[in-house]
């Protein structure tokens, strides 16, 4: 009961207003670039229900935040690339690092939020994370800030503080780990960057997407996974590398060294996407976590940094917003779907067991079974440009990479695309009627337009709170459990409670 009263007392404030340093071990990330939010506490209750201990916040907010509350998991939180201006002065640092870490940090009595790094943005030099602002000039004075701001109020011996990066900051062409350097372009603020972390103590951090890296170096598949035997191998020197997680992240240890440097380097992101790319799949997916995790079970590193790593599965769910400039596969990398269900089996608990079923997301409320098509009337007028036009439309704000070609939706005729797109946009819409006509193209039906290839997704409640309602709702998820209230339960209560404020 004292949990819970100062629990919500908690979070009500952080409503109103505005440990130890991490070692290696397996870490999940949570990002919310989805129309389609599953509750904070559902959230929590999953990661708590498949044994993992560490959590890497790619966005960070009050209701966020709440229910990891005295939870026992690591928390890795992330200033994102568009908040660096919140931290653009000595003073907003300071006020930030207070407000949002220091007065809520666990400082040994199990109360509280166990931070143990923070990341200043993610992978901020990336050209994608450029292409609609410049980032660079904000970062490193967030990053200088933030520094200051956590050794002023002396919790700088229990945080971490890093930068994530992608592997562009490496120098193209490199054909063995050993050759590893960093880019020309980039080599001047990564050298600032090492500067710092040295000063500070803190690890470097890399983003590793294994399927990416096949392609960019035009690697075969099976060197993507761990299995022993393969045709495939990389000699350099006295190591052989047999997979390309390995390779890769031993060009970083190469490039960090080349320039007089000896940094711990932990990989903030690691996954294997399920569509986006003719490798991408459940199974293959499936089959690299398997490697993967057994590999983290067994304690080993790489060729250059035999010692255990620390490394984030990216990610935890699908984010159907997510920018897919660089690949459609970044919309894919959940180990869940949206709904907070499984997509296949493997043990984050690290215990080297292949097969597990993982624990599904309990609580999950869907909207009405109702689907946005194709109106069969218009089916003469099924190629005009102004019905293209709304199609268009519809894959913009909603998420049409499933009907590229070799993905689940692939297969369906024109009118099912059609269908598809509307729909998505639709369930974005909170299946709002007004969303499902597009001057008469378009429909709502009950029943079920789905084959068995391809899911026509339905909108779950839990995301109809967030955006319209707040967090103040998403507090009232976590407090339902604290007293023992069925998520279900604490649905029902929410949206009670909307109509009420609807209505009043």
């Amino acid at each position: 009961m004292t949990r819970t009263i100062l629990t919500i007392i908690w979070a009500c404030l952080m409503v109103f207003e505005a440990t130890n340093v991490a070692g290696a071990g397996l870490g999940v990330i949570w990002g919310r670039q989805q129309t389609q939010k599953l509750l904070p506490s559902m959230v929590v209750d999953l990661i708590l229900a498949n044994g993992v201990k560490k959590v890497r916040l790619l966005s960070y907010n009050s209701g966020v935040i709440a229910p990891f509350f005295n939870s026992d998991i690591d928390i890795v939180m992330t200033i994102a690339n568009n908040d660096f201006f919140q931290t653009n002065t000595k003073n907003s640092a300071r006020d930030f690092i207070q407000r949002n870490i220091t007065s809520i940090m666990d400082n040994g009595t199990n109360k509280g939020i166990r931070f143990t790094s923070i990341c200043i943005g993610n992978e901020p030099f990336s050209l994608q994370e450029n292409m609609e602002q410049n980032y660079l000039p904000q970062l490193f004075p967030a990053f200088e800030n933030i520094i200051d701001a956590v050794f002023e109020q002396q919790i700088g011996d229990k945080v971490n503080i890093t930068i994530p990066h992608f592997t562009d900051i490496l120098k193209p062409n490199i054909t063995k780990p050993s050759e590893g350097e960093f880019h020309p372009d980039y080599r001047i603020p990564i050298l600032r960057n090492l500067a710092l972390l040295k000063k500070v103590g803190s690890p470097f951090m890399i983003n590793l997407y294994p399927l990416l890296h096949l392609r960019q170096y035009g690697y075969p598949l099976e060197f993507g996974f761990f299995e022993d035997r393969k045709n495939f191998t990389i000699k350099d020197g006295e190591h052989v590398y047999t997979n390309v997680f390995d390779a890769v992240y031993d060009t970083v240890i190469s490039a960090i060294r080349r320039e007089g440097y000896s940094l711990d380097v932990i990989v903030g992101q690691v996954g294997w996407p399920t569509a986006g790319d003719e490798w991408a799949s459940p199974e293959t997916a499936e089959r690299f976590y398997d490697g993967f995790l057994m590999k983290m079970a067994m304690n080993k590193g790489t060729p250059l940094h035999p010692e255990p790593l620390e490394a984030y599965i990216y990610s935890l769910v699908d984010e159907n917003s997510r920018n897919i400039s660089r690949s459609t596969m970044d919309r894919h990398y959940g180990i869940y779907n949206y709904d907070g269900t499984a997509k296949f089996k493997i043990d984050l608990t690290l215990k080297g067991r292949k097969n597990v079923i993982m624990a599904n997301a309990t609580g999950i409320d869907y909207m009405p079974r109702r689907w946005c098509v194709f109106n069969p009337e218009m089916r003469l007028d099924a190629n005009s440009e102004r019905l293209m036009r709304f199609y268009e439309r519809a894959c913009t704000k909603g998420d049409c990479s499933k009907l590229r070609y070799g993905e689940a939706c692939n297969k369906l005729d024109l009118m099912g695309n059609y269908s598809y797109a509307f729909n998505q946009y639709f369930q974005s819409k909170n299946q709002n009627e007004s969303e499902c006509n597009f001057d008469g193209y378009a429909m709502i039906v009950s029943k079920d337009p789905s084959t068995k290839e391809c899911v026509f997704p339905l909108q779950i409640l839990s995301t109809l709170f967030d955006r319209q309602y707040g967090e103040m709702l998403l507090t009232l998820g976590y407090a339902g459990e604290s007293f023992n209230i069925k998520p279900a339960m604490t649905t029902f209560i929410a949206a009670f409670l909307c109509i009420l404020y609807t209505i009043f």
